[in-house]
């Protein structure tokens, strides 16, 4: 008797363990779409949103106004150095007639001017440092977090944006066109299909992109500022998720109007065959003749 009931309860153990693990599944799996839609939602509110943490003060602007009057007096040495550097490149260019290489005396004549062009383009590389040196120290006054550097992240981003879209709009010009050369006998509906498909996919590889370069141009960008390791570390999580956001955002709104298209134009095609199959009906009854009610 004991042991039919012991027999009698593990199937029951068993099964309410079995839920208990399930219920466990469906709680985690809950929790991580919730976590998911949430970083979205923090990625499109610092996209469009989210103000600048840092204030510019008058302090931090008469600084970073100085920083850019010194590095444009950089600018004026930078462009006679560039000046002198295509002047030497051209006194010795003159000398490079055909097959200047295999003539000795002309050979001679251009390497008498390399050291000065060598000169002259360690003088740019120089003034060139200096004058970027100078643009940071700017930068870094204003900080990245400030209205600028937000303003300016924004910007980059939205320029990969277009230049993933411009990509789409140009690959989806040049597959439909040789989509439509090629479909002879196929009907409108599927070449319709196809086209939205190969669209949503350029789209998508566009996106992508567009996501890709901003993110591998954020380094340079928080350099450019000389902001610290954790606070640049941060600025480039933020602004990643703000990109792939911003991108998920857009590809969701391609891909629901594309199934909108596909269901109206499904619809349609299901309309119009049962209005077909009805006419048929009608005139098989009553003899090829119409007949209205």
């Amino acid at each position: 008797m004991d042991s039919s009931r012991q027999r009698a309860v593990r199937p029951r153990n068993s099964s309410s363990g079995g839920g208990g693990a399930l219920s466990i599944i469906s709680r985690h799996a809950t929790k991580k779409r919730v976590s998911i839609g949430l970083v979205w939602l923090f990625g499109l509110f610092a996209v469009f949103f989210a103000p600048a943490p840092v204030k510019i003060t008058d302090e931090k602007l008469a600084n970073f106004r100085h920083s850019i009057a010194l590095a444009h007096k950089v600018e004026d040495r930078l462009a006679a150095a560039e000046q002198s550097y295509l002047e030497a490149d051209m006194r010795a260019r003159r000398h490079k007639v055909w097959f200047w290489r295999f003539r000795p005396e002309y050979r001679e004549k251009v390497k008498a001017h390399d050291p000065e062009i060598r000169n002259a383009k360690t003088r740019v590389r120089a003034l060139q440092q200096e004058r970027d040196a100078m643009l940071k120290e700017a930068k870094s006054n204003l900080g990245i977090w400030s209205d600028a550097g937000i303003e300016e992240s924004r910007k980059m981003l939205w320029t990969s944006f277009d230049s993933g879209k411009v990509f789409a709009q140009r690959q989806t010009f040049w597959d439909s066109l040789f989509t439509i050369l090629r479909a002879r006998d196929r009907d409108w509906v599927s070449l319709l299909v196809n086209l939205l498909l190969t669209a949503l996919v350029n789209y998508t590889v566009g996106g992508i992109m567009a996501v890709v370069t901003f993110i591998f141009s954020l380094p340079s960008f928080i350099s450019s500022y000389a902001t610290s390791f954790p606070s640049g570390l941060l600025f480039f999580a933020v602004a990643s998720v703000a990109a792939a956001s911003l991108i998920a955002a857009y590809l969701a709104l391609l891909y629901f109007s594309g199934a909108a298209v596909i269901y109206t134009t499904a619809s349609f095609v299901n309309m119009q065959q049962r209005r077909l199959a009805y006419e048929r009906q009608q005139r098989l009854r009553y003899g090829g003749r119409p007949h209205y009610e």
